[in-house]
């Protein structure tokens, strides 16, 4: 792993950014090594997550009953939700809201079950655990495997991290976990779903919160064919899959996925065709000037990446 740690940061450091490369590409290639050299210390929220279940306990009390969907239970007179800001509108699986804020904490996600549905609830919080609006978020549904990512900018920590595990208690989640960020003042993680969801996304203030509600999907939701993924090797969550993401920054399909033995991977998009993931294979060789960072993995569609080593 050191090994291929070595060439990542070899291979990062030597991209030559040709005069004909498009001016996006050569942007991308210019903000992500700017970003590497003004993040080379930082603390990474992948890695390190602070608070303890006291202090979480001690938050999610002062936040307020609004905030703890038990307390509604026992006092129907007291709501779940704050004031309802907006319902937002997905483009292509894609939407976001909040306001650009600074040192937030996402400090608790509870889960709540209803009658045809489950009910995910993101809360904010500052420094003296009060949060009037929420920070700035996207929420990203992506399919093979059903996947939703969320983003939230903004956010120096992430007391919440706990929770995620409470989160595979809803019927339509088989994993929750964070992912790794070079922005210390981002945090993001991954839902996967068992099978296709239909879902519904609000944002509430005074308190800050985001509900994401889950429901079944009707129509057809069939296992297709195989599909052609464009991946790094598996490796555990760390600096490496922050490195292949900036190298790849400006590329529209790049996502980190857990993979079948629990380790991490960055795709970069998935294929209905071996001969397409060759062909993008080839323009980000060649755009980029990277090489020996991507192959093609062949899997069934909506399976989760196989674990796949450097040895292998």
């Amino acid at each position: 792993m050191d090994n291929q740690m070595e060439r990542l940061q070899k291979a990062y450091n030597d991209i030559e950014i040709p005069e004909e490369l498009s001016q996006a590409s050569r942007k991308g290639i210019e903000r992500g090594k700017l970003h590497k050299q003004q993040k080379r210390g930082i603390k990474m929220n992948g890695l390190k997550w602070t608070g303890s279940v006291a202090a979480a306990v001690i938050i999610s009390f002062t936040v307020g009953v609004n905030t703890v969907p038990a307390f509604a239970d026992s006092m129907n007179d007291v709501p779940v939700l704050g004031k309802l800001v907006s319902v937002l509108k997905f483009t292509d699986g894609s939407a976001g809201g909040g306001t650009i804020q600074d040192g937030v904490d996402v400090n608790f996600i509870s889960l709540k079950h209803q009658k045809n549905s489950d009910q995910m609830i993101l809360n904010f919080a500052n420094s003296d655990n009060t949060q009037d609006l929420a920070s700035s978020y996207n929420v990203k549904f992506t399919d093979n495997p059903y996947t939703m990512t969320v983003t939230v900018s903004g956010a120096r920590n992430f007391s919440a991290v706990k929770d995620l595990e409470t989160l595979k208690e809803s019927k339509y989640v088989q994993d929750a976990y964070p992912l790794i960020t070079l922005d210390d003042s981002m945090i993001r993680f991954n839902v996967t779903f068992k099978e296709p969801v239909a879902y519904e996304v609000k944002e509430y203030k005074d308190p800050a919160q985001v509900a994401i509600t889950l429901m079944d999907k009707k129509g057809d939701v069939g296992e297709g064919a195989s599909i052609y993924s464009l991946r790094t090797i598996s490796a555990p969550s760390g600096e490496s899959q922050g490195m292949a993401e900036e190298m790849l920054f400006g590329l529209k399909d790049v996502r980190v996925l857990k993979d079948q033995k629990g380790l991490f991977l960055v795709e970069a998009g998935y294929f209905n065709s071996e001969a397409e993931a060759l062909a993008q294979l080839e323009k980000i060789q060649t755009e980029y000037g990277i090489s020996d960072l991507l192959f093609v993995e062949k899997r069934s569609s909506q399976e989760i990446p196989q674990s796949i080593s450097q040895a292998e």
